[in-house]
């Protein structure tokens, strides 16, 4: 093969493998009532960790100011597979989502969440990641 062809195809190859592991998943928050405090995302690869909200074993975490209405953030690099979406609204910075008699005072959301408010089930949250890959989180306010 002439050394111009393997050159071209070493490089076609290298960006073939660059590109594939490369993977994103874009989550949206929606509903955010302010721009008070931070959004806290978290990405859970297992059932057992989202099922927890056990963080510290999530596979990505971003934590990143309020926006009042929407926010979006894009997480790379994460390998291929299935992940579900949590996010709280942490209003005073403190790094929980804050309680009044076992209710939330402050916004929270997971993908695949219905009206109940309650957080669904791994595999009803579940989104295949990708490159390109999207999931969206509607947050809920009880108070």
């Amino acid at each position: 093969m002439p050394i111009r062809k393997l050159v071209v195809a070493s490089v076609m190859t290298l960006a073939s493998t660059l590109g594939a592991s490369a993977q994103t998943l874009t989550a949206t928050v929606q509903d955010v009532r302010n721009a008070e405090g931070d959004l806290i995302i978290a990405v859970f690869d297992e059932a057992k960790s989202f099922k927890a909200m056990d963080v510290a074993n999530a596979a990505a975490l971003a934590s990143v100011p309020a926006v009042k209405g929407q926010v979006s953030v894009t997480f790379h690099d994460l390998p291929l597979g299935t992940y579900a979406i949590a996010a709280i609204h942490d209003e005073n910075s403190n790094s929980n989502l804050d309680t009044e008699k076992d209710i939330p005072t402050e916004g929270y959301g997971f993908g695949g969440m219905g009206q109940s408010g309650l957080p669904p089930e791994f595999t009803d949250a579940a989104v295949a990641v990708g490159t390109g890959a999207t999931a969206n989180v509607t947050l809920k306010y009880w108070k």
